[in-house]
């Protein structure tokens, strides 16, 4: 849980401290609603599924915000004058309300003062104290009436909850998640793997690399990368780089071509701000720094570090790019914010605030975090090159190959709820700002949002329906299908060329098929319906798609392992389910939510991925062959017990699985242990 997650719990601590939970709000009856049952817009998925920490806080916050009958979380809640869930009325007219304070202009306004960007601020806080003060108004009534059973208030307010929760859940997938063309899912770039990417041609960091001889690996500190050599097959580190004792790495690149690596780091205020030359380089209120530290990498066994560029907030992901690296770093106005003092409320690069002119206002009239992206030209990694901050709410990044969307989700208080889109063009490390626009409905993850050819393609949830929407180079719609798959939610997406494919989920997988020839007509062309769900979709050459999820038991409908399916999709009306191996012994896989822990090549015919079982932790290897289907060539114990997921890396025939400290080694030949090292 971070800093700005502890502090919402703190803030609604606070005010419920002496109302009593009822029974059936109970953090472990949220979670098994959460896990069992569909709540409000069906955003919690009804599956078993590991919680990790910041799940759990989120749990909270939303049990919390169940006991006070509104949910807040994220910022994304909206106050009410009136909380009294019965009047259904007054809830539908401020739903209303709520939309129309979402601009439908299609040019991204830009700051014209830094009073006018805290005027946006002002009015985030303004909102909040009202809503603090109707709940100290009506927590009271709402923990009566919760008690007495009288109204349905509390499962309103718990599915409103819920469902904020759920998207904060869903925020996870990612971080920020193939590709649209028949190479989509290529990660061979000659003898190595590289990093399962986003997009086909947009590179993205990761906590393992290879230059095709050496290993380059994010070490449990967190503060050491591992250069390791393995030539011949015999593994063994010859340098490291290390970072200050006050930072710590999030992930990182290596550029074989240029022989660069470009290192994520970060870092949070320490005590002593003064004397913290990091933190008053890029610091503002109670939020971190992120920094790119770019080291020529000639001689591996002697990297020198080059430059480094600083920037406000915690890391949120990265991009890279015909030799530029695009960071993005997210904001949050926690801290002391002093008016005339631009400094305390907008974000620092290089330890100097952005240009009014740089800064993009919110499509509502308030605001409270930025996501800053700077750029950095690896040839001068001392200097930013360009650099802009998006004033918003809270949101998420898709990068394709000339463009950065920036995407955000405003809900309604009980229903409903709008995205809006902001384009941002990208090219040798100069950001412009290009247009705005905005549909129904929220994205599950960013395989959900797509371009091709200057549209934009979305699959998006609202409450109990789905739809899809293509949006011009002007993001105006010109194209959709609405009110698909009643009752189930999107799962997972992805988009070849001009077909898509999207997994929706209740009881039964739907594997649907969408013609997107015409952008103006997009036509649901095929439908498959299997048990089960996959969570995860990745094009095998041209006419099959893999899909990684979990089994369904049809009698008792629970999970009972992981599910892998191989779909043949060359006649893209009459989908199939070509073949499927269910791990029975497995009851999660990484691959779930973290695309980047993938190893799938469909030209070496590898399909690699780490999942959970009984015993521990295990690395699966599967091949696929025509007439037989799966075959699991390699199933081994990961030994390490990093806290990080694992990762599987290929360097000619030796697939190397990495959990934390430890490297094992296997033969792609025989299948069997040739070497290990512990860093």
């Amino acid at each position: 849980m971070d800093k700005r997650e502890q502090d919402v719990l703190d803030q609604i601590r606070q005010k419920t401290a002496d109302v009593k939970t009822p029974e059936g709000l109970e953090p472990e009856n949220i979670q098994r609603m959460l896990e069992e049952k569909e709540s409000g817009g069906a955003v919690c998925r009804s599956r078993k599924k590991r919680w990790g920490i910041k799940q759990t806080g989120v749990l909270a916050a939303a049990c919390l915000a169940a006991v006070i009958g509104v949910a807040v979380w994220n910022g994304s809640g909206t106050g009410r004058e009136n909380v009294s869930t019965q009047n259904t009325k007054a809830d539908s007219e401020q739903d209303g309300r709520d939309q129309e304070k979402i601009s439908s202009s299609k040019t991204i306004a830009q700051a014209e003062s830094y009073e006018q960007v805290y005027g946006y601020y002002e009015a985030y806080m303004k909102q909040m104290e009202e809503e603090q003060m109707a709940y100290e108004m009506n927590a009271a009534d709402i923990s009566r009436e919760s008690l007495s059973g009288s109204s349905d208030g509390g499962d309103m307010a718990g599915s409103a909850g819920a469902k904020n929760a759920g998207e904060e859940i869903m925020a996870e997938d990612s971080m920020d998640a193939p590709a649209a063309t028949a190479e989509a899912g290529d990660m061979a770039a000659g003898d190595y793997s590289q990093t399962n990417v986003r997009q086909e041609g947009v590179d993205e960091a990761d906590i393992a690399k290879t230059d095709g001889r050496y290993l380059y690996i994010l070490e449990d500190n967190g503060r050491e990368i591992a250069i390791v050599d393995t030539r011949d097959q015999d593994m063994r580190k010859v340098a490291s780089v290390e970072v200050g004792k006050q930072e710590y790495i999030h992930e990182f690149y290596v550029v074989p071509d240029r022989k660069k690596m470009a290192v994520i780091c970060g870092q949070q205020g320490s005590g002593d701000m003064a004397e913290d030359p990091l933190y008053n380089r890029g610091g503002i209120g109670n939020n971190g720094v992120t920094a790119a530290v770019t080291y020529d990498i000639q001689d591996p066994a002697n990297p020198k570090e080059e430059g480094r560029v600083t920037q406000s907030g915690e890391y949120n992901s990265s991009r890279m790019a015909d030799g530029c690296l695009y960071l993005f770093s997210q904001v949050y106005l926690w801290g002391e914010v002093v008016p005339g003092e631009p400094r305390t409320y907008v974000p620092l690069i290089n330890g100097e605030p952005v240009s009014e002119k740089n800064i993009f206002l919110p499509p509502v009239k308030q605001a409270n975090m930025y996501e800053v992206i700077t750029s950095v030209d690896l040839e001068k990694p001392e200097k930013m090159k360009d650099s802009k901050a998006v004033f918003s709410k809270g949101g998420q990044v898709y990068v394709s190959n000339s463009n950065i969307y920036f995407y955000e989700t405003e809900w309604g208080s009980f229903s409903g709820c709008v995205t809006t889109v902001r384009k941002i063009a990208y090219k040798d490390g100069k950001l412009e700002a290009k247009a705005q626009g905005q549909f129904d409905g929220y994205l599950n993850d960013s395989f959900s949002i797509d371009e091709y050819e200057g549209n934009l393609r979305v699959v998006t949830t609202e409450d109990d329906t789905n739809s899809v929407y293509v949006l011009d180079k002007d993001l105006e719609t010109i194209g959709s299908i609405e009110n698909l798959a009643k009752d189930e939610r999107i799962y997972s997406a992805r988009f070849m060329g001009d077909t898509g494919y999207f997994v929706t989920f209740r009881e039964t997988d739907p594997l649907f098929s969408v013609d997107l020839s015409d952008p103006r007509k997009p036509e649901i062309i095929g439908e498959l319906k299997i048990p089960g769900f996959s969570d995860y979709l990745h094009f095998y050459g041209e006419n099959r798609l893999l899909g990684i999820g979990m089994n369904v038991d049809e009698k008792t409908m629970s999970t009972d392992g992981v599910k892998i399916s191989m779909f043949d999709i060359s006649d893209k009306t009459d989908v199939k389910e070509e073949d499927t191996y269910v791990l029975k012994n497995v009851y999660s896989t990484d691959v779930s939510y973290d695309y980047k822990a993938a190893l799938v090549d469909w030209k070496k015919n590898l399909i690699g991925f780490s999942g959970y079982a009984e015993g521990g932790q295990r690395y699966f290897l599967f091949a696929y062959e025509d007439g037989e289907g799966f075959v699991c060539n390699l199933e081994e114990d990961i030994n390490g017990n990093g806290m990080r997921n694992p990762r599987g890396i290929y360097i000619e025939e030796t697939l190397y699985v990495i959990q934390g400290n430890i490297i094992e080694a296997y033969s792609l030949k025989d299948y069997q242990k040739v070497d290990d090292l512990i860093l």
